[in-house]
């Protein structure tokens, strides 16, 4: 089936806000495109525009700003990998982000793309979720910056207007005593959706007590959303792993209230349980 759109390349971010204040509900955005170039081939994308932002410079950066990582919307998941500053403030996105499809995939797959598909398995966002970020958030004459949280409000569902773009991401920046897991649940070890994923960040004082912990787990809930009960219950203990297997159960508990008992629970409850011990232990009872 030929391809009923018509391709807009916007020179400039201001240019895409404006076409976008126009024709908003009749476009989608195409970034690196390697989830809506199967709606292409399939003939079941239904906007007339489709907007290509891949080359806007100005949703393309990564950059320390006051205190916070910036992240451009369009950044690839290379130049994630690759860059100096994520993997010293936030090494846990680029360990997520090397997870993302093959090499091919990761040099024009983005940030922004993995995050407003909104894919349940997107290994881009426990990371970010760990990390408090926030998105920013753009139209044609308004700005706003939200917690990545609102974003994703349902499986492939976000709470974006039409005429909105998410054009960048503001993560806070990891402590010099932090450490950071991530680890995933696949069919495959390479080249496979993860069934669920997990991003932790914590810390160990001198004297073996267990400081600020951050866990996100992906494919697991509806939406997004950090295991606070599991992060609390960690804080001030001593890490044994009686301690680690009942944050772990915590999150399933946590699991089982968003989303209810189905027929995958059965599975679902030891697999999280399993993962969530194996990235805790990784980092709380055999630190590097």
């Amino acid at each position: 089936m030929s391809p009923n759109f018509e391709y807009i390349r916007p020179k400039s971010l201001a240019e895409a806000l404006r076409f976008l204040g126009d024709r908003g509900p009749e476009s989608s955005l195409v970034a690196g495109g390697t989830d809506l170039s199967i709606s292409v081939r399939k003939g079941t994308l239904s906007a007339r525009y489709l907007v290509d932002v891949s080359r806007l410079e100005e949703m393309r950066y990564i950059r320390s700003e006051n205190g916070f990582l910036g992240i451009g919307a369009a950044t690839t998941f290379s130049e994630i990998v690759e860059s100096p500053l994520v993997n010293e403030h936030a090494p846990v996105l680029a360990k997520g982000s090397r997870c993302v499809g093959s090499l091919q995939i990761r040099n024009v797959g983005t940030i922004g793309g993995n995050v407003v598909n909104a894919s349940p398995a997107a290994d881009g966002v426990p990371p970010l979720m760990a990390h408090n970020t926030r998105a920013v958030v753009e139209a044609h004459g308004s700005q706003r910056v939200v917690p990545l949280g609102e974003i994703i409000t349902a499986p492939y569902r976000t709470s974006l207007k039409p005429g909105e773009i998410v054009t960048g991401f503001l993560l806070e920046c990891q402590g010099s005593d932090c450490v950071c897991s991530y680890h995933r649940v696949a069919r495959r070890k390479a080249l496979s959706i993860a069934r669920m994923n997990i991003a932790v960040l914590s810390s160990l004082s001198p004297d073996g007590i267990i400081g600020n912990t951050r866990i996100a787990v992906g494919s697991v809930t509806p939406s997004p959303c950090r295991m606070k009960d599991a992060e609390d219950h960690l804080s001030g203990k001593r890490p044994d792993l009686d301690v680690l297997i009942e944050a772990a159960e915590k999150v399933s508990a946590e699991m089982i209230k968003q989303s209810g008992v189905r027929a995958s629970t059965a599975y679902k409850k030891p697999a999280v349980e399993g993962l969530v011990l194996k990235a805790l232990a990784e980092l709380l009872l055999h630190p590097e």
